[in-house]
């Protein structure tokens, strides 16, 4: 029966330790060292267009990239509010940027404009990135950037 405790209490001890130095600490989603700081805002007002939905999407997207990665994008909804409506967050997988926009006054009005996002993301280290942005649970924008 001692000899049984022992061996239990042996592969209690063994497998914690598997356990503990199989789980890794280093985050998936950067690289070593990367400290990412992001930031988004809404540029204040209504981008009125006669353009088509999509047509707007698309030729919407701008961006730079040096010490920043600052981008510029668009997304259509009710015209009112005209500010402070939309809830940007993001997530960094190796070389894709996530980011989600969720508008917070849906269907207000009965009018659509199109709104600017800004967004700066500082301490990004390599030099091209996938950009992947969902708004209204589809993606609209799945750009390539380049330093």
């Amino acid at each position: 029966m001692k000899i049984f405790r022992i061996f239990s209490s042996f592969v209690l001890v063994v497998s914690i330790l598997f356990y503990v130095f199989s789980c890794t600490t280093d985050n998936p989603t950067n690289q070593e060292n990367e400290i990412i700081t992001f930031s988004a805002y809404q540029v204040g007002g209504c981008n009125s267009t006669p353009l088509a939905k999509i047509a707007v999407n698309d030729s919407c997207f701008s961006y730079s990239f040096n010490d920043t990665l600052k981008i510029d994008f668009c997304v259509t909804a009710n015209c009112c509010p005209d500010s402070q409506r939309f809830l940007t967050d993001y997530y960094l997988k190796s070389d894709t940027i996530f980011v989600t926009v969720t508008d917070t006054s849906a269907e207000l009005c009965d009018c659509i404009c199109n709104y600017t996002i800004h967004l700066d993301l500082v301490g990004l280290s390599n030099t091209q990135y996938f950009f992947n942005c969902y708004y209204n649970n589809r993606v609209v924008y799945d750009e390539i950037i380049n330093k």
